[in-house]
């Protein structure tokens, strides 16, 4: 049985935060807002994943103001997401779109 999720995230610059992307810190006089790294593409795929396996969505699995996920990694959260998959799921693609003025992340794919 094949599955797809979509998933979608919009976070807020915010002064004197690192900017993250992908898992990947990009330097940038601002990063985005948000509870945990903020960031904002592995958000999305997170929110991908759990709705293509029926889980919610990870506002459910990491809800904001609870300590424990403060400044946490989002590859870290992801790494919890994918153990939540039934055994046996496989990921077989991720097609993911950022769409930002600011900064270039070309050099950074």
């Amino acid at each position: 049985m094949t599955r797809s999720g979509i998933g979608y995230d919009v976070h807020r610059f915010a002064e004197g935060r690192r900017l993250f992307l992908g898992g990947v810190e990009i330097p940038s006089p601002r990063g985005l807002e948000g509870y945990s790294d903020a960031d904002v593409l592995l958000h999305a795929v997170m929110d991908a994943i759990l709705g293509a396996a029926g889980l919610g969505d990870i506002g459910v699995h990491f809800p904001p103001g609870q300590e424990q996920w403060r400044d946490r990694s989002s590859l870290d959260l992801l790494q919890i997401v994918l153990n939540l998959l039934p055994e046996g799921w496989t990921i077989e693609n991720v097609d993911a779109t950022v769409i930002a003025e600011f900064p270039r992340i070309g050099p950074y794919r």
